[in-house]
């Protein structure tokens, strides 16, 4: 239990850093909102509705960028402020990524829920199986947040992090990005429109499998990338 105590301590101030300071906040909220703008004005204004696939590919490009935007910043902000020290001194490096993954997580999925039906709701695509597109986005963006709270403790201590960031984060997203698109195209009912759980359920236990993975990986790995940085 000490160890939960102590993970929830970490994501307990990561969320009151962000509600205090909001600067990954108003990152995230910044470039999500100027690109449902754009995509707006590129694909709906005066040619009306966009098909159900350039949708799904439009929700995790939007997502995938919003999070190299904003969480990228999990450990990066502890060594611009001088604090990455103390907390290698007070807590265990996989409470640190624990806390830092579950606010991580937790701002992702909120981006989630408010830009996904403004984005299908923008081009006129209507759901074939809402649970199937809940579940695609909640495991989609679980391993998302996983692998950029990983890749930011990797580079915190970089010259060019940004550049080293996205270098590192895409490759290892390109699995879950194949699994989220098609899951998505099965949810929004290309394909089998009656049968869209079904045709998702593969990618739903990929995408499960690969959240599992990243997570495990990362709490392996942490204490000598967090310990030895």
């Amino acid at each position: 239990m000490s160890w939960v105590r102590e993970a929830f301590a970490v994501f307990e101030k990561e969320v009151r850093s962000e509600w205090r300071t909001r600067v990954a906040l108003s990152s995230v909220a910044l470039f999500a909102v100027g690109a449902l703008t754009l995509i707006g004005l590129a694909l709906y204004i005066g040619q009306g509705p966009t098909g159900p696939q350039t949708a799904a590919a439009l929700i995790w490009v939007l997502l995938f960028f919003t999070a190299a935007t904003g969480l990228g910043r999990a450990y990066v902000i502890e060594e611009e402020r001088g604090t990455a020290l103390a907390l290698r001194l007070t807590a265990r490096g996989t409470t640190v990524w624990a806390g830092k993954f579950a606010a991580n997580a937790l701002l992702l999925l909120l981006l989630a829920l408010m830009a996904t039906p403004a984005l299908l709701s923008l081009l006129k695509v209507k759901t074939a199986n809402p649970a199937l597109l809940a579940c695609v986005l909640m495991l989609g963006c679980v391993g998302i947040a996983a692998v950029f709270t990983m890749t930011s403790a990797l580079v915190a201590q970089a010259t060019a992090k940004g550049g080293l960031l996205a270098a590192l984060s895409f490759p290892m997203l390109v699995p879950l990005l194949v699994a989220a698109v098609h899951g998505t195209n099965a949810a929004l009912g290309v394909g089998n429109a009656a049968g869209a759980f079904a045709a998702g359920l593969g990618d739903v236990q990929v995408l499960a499998s690969y959240a599992v993975i990243a997570i495990t990986a990362s709490l392996m790995l942490i204490d000598f990338v967090w310990n030895e940085g």
